[in-house]
């Protein structure tokens, strides 16, 4: 709405709600003279002025599309308004004849602040690296700090799991009876921040595995410490010690 309606509207609102110019003004803290004005036709106050004296006359001034285009139009002038201030603002900074010593130390926090953000995140995106690469590998089961070997209580028997970057295999040998069970193998998840490793069996190497093959993820909770790796959860409380 451009003036003089805006103005005939806005007076037209107030005394229909029996306010007068100064008891308006009170409500969205203007002063007269500058109402007066804009009641008059005399000037287009900004968006923001309009707002205020609208939501002083609970009237919705922008529920019409011409009123929600000129909404759009002033807030995409506004923006540039500060767009081109914070950018003035910027290049008055870097301006070292006035106020050095201030502009200096503003800089300054602003670049100690950018570094520690940038190290911060390499620092997070290091560990995830980290703890990548430290799964993977061979690793033995473990038992009272000893390598298991009567894994299920079958004498001579010894658990390993080998991890690559996306899958994983559980392997029993049966040292004494010379043979080998590739029990189940499947994909895994890694998630660093809440130290979670998550595994879903998607094969499995025979009918006494079956139990494990049913869609499940499971989910442990992982610690690493030199060479042993601790896995809990789904009722499992073990230990890994890396063998290649």
């Amino acid at each position: 709405m451009q003036q003089p309606d805006l103005g005939k509207k806005i007076a037209k609102l107030r005394k229909a709600r029996g306010l007068t110019q100064e008891e308006l003004v009170e409500k969205c803290n203007l002063n007269v003279r500058t109402l007066q004005r804009i009641e008059a036709g005399e000037v287009t106050p900004r968006s923001y002025t309009i707002k205020l004296i609208f939501t002083a006359l609970d009237h919705e001034v922008y529920n019409s599309p011409s009123g929600a285009a000129n909404w759009l139009s002033n807030s995409t002038d506004m923006i540039r308004d500060i767009i081109r201030k914070v950018y003035s603002y910027i290049l008055d900074l870097f301006n070292l004849k006035t106020n050095a010593m201030k502009k200096l130390t503003i800089l300054s926090i602003f670049f100690l602040t950018f570094c520690a953000l940038i190290f911060s995140a390499c620092l997070s995106s290091r560990k995830v690296i980290n703890d990548q690469k430290a799964l993977l590998g061979t690793w033995q089961i473990m038992s009272n700090g000893a390598p298991d070997t009567t894994y299920g209580g079958q004498p001579g028997q010894i658990r390993y799991q080998t991890i690559t970057s996306n899958r994983f295999m559980v392997t029993d040998i049966q040292y004494s009876k010379k043979q080998i069970y590739a029990a189940f193998s499947g994909s895994y998840t890694l998630d660093t921040q809440n130290k979670t490793y998550s595994v879903l069996i998607e094969a499995i190497g025979g009918p006494g595995y079956a139990q494990y093959m049913d869609g499940k993820i499971g989910t442990f909770n992982y610690r690493l410490k030199d060479s042993l790796l601790y896995l809990k959860g789904n009722g499992y409380d073990e230990v890994w010690k890396r063998v290649k």
